[in-house]
């Protein structure tokens, strides 16, 4: 009986020792698994900015109706997209408009000038970027289009005037951040070539042809909101 007693009473101390370890613990605390940020998924947004352009005109036939204008002007308007990532490569489409006001008189001679005017810009390109957890840095290429506006004026009248949508192609880079779960802002260069177009009219029985060219310089800052 003597030795049960004493197992009994070593089988309690041992035990109550434990229970009190445990009562004592503190707890540890939850911490939830790091979820890397992904860029995938729908986007549209607005941008502002500036742009500078570079107009070249050229007759066809040695008359010296040639020159050019440099002009420089605000952008605005919006984008919509999608992106997808894999790894940390994020690929994409964007659509993007703007409108600006660029424009001015390319070209002068006697009696005689000429110039043009850009309402807006709108691209359609493919994106790459390399996304190093919430900032994104990409590249962008596609098509471009521009609404171009030409006049050839005589003695300050007007004798020819055209409008027409100019298609081209764009590169581009810039780097975007998301600093919200849902929203990201950008900063993004683009370049926008039209090439050559030529314009033929007719004036006081004479047919006149001129040609133009448009190259494009822009910078916007943007905002973005991802579903």
């Amino acid at each position: 009986m003597k030795r049960v007693a004493i197992a009994v009473a070593v089988t309690v101390a041992f035990g109550g020792s434990a229970i009190a370890a445990d009562l004592g613990r503190a707890p540890v605390p939850y911490s939830p698994a790091y979820v890397p940020f992904s860029w995938t998924g729908f986007y549209v947004g607005a941008h502002l900015g500036g742009a500078w352009s570079e107009s070249g005109w050229g007759d066809d036939w040695g008359a010296g109706w040639a020159g050019g204008h440099d002009a420089s002007g605000f952008i605005g308007g919006g984008q919509i997209g999608y992106n997808y990532q894999f790894g940390q490569w994020v690929v994409g489409v964007e659509g993007d408009m703007s409108w600006t006001d660029l424009g001015g008189t390319d070209w002068g001679g006697i009696g005689w000038s000429g110039g043009s005017d850009i309402n807006w810009i709108a691209t359609l390109t493919g994106r790459v970027g390399y996304a190093i957890d919430n900032t994104l840095i990409y590249v962008k290429g596609g098509a471009a289009f521009a609404d171009v506006e030409r006049w050839v004026a005589y003695n300050g009248g007007t004798v020819f005037k055209d409008s027409d949508t100019r298609t081209g192609w764009t590169i581009g880079a810039g780097v975007e951040w998301a600093f919200a779960q849902n929203w990201s802002a950008k900063l993004e260069y683009n370049y926008l070539d039209f090439g050559s177009d030529r314009a033929d009219f007719t004036y006081a029985d004479t047919a006149y042809g001129v040609s133009s060219d448009h190259q494009i310089h822009a910078v916007k800052l943007g905002i973005n909101y991802r579903f």
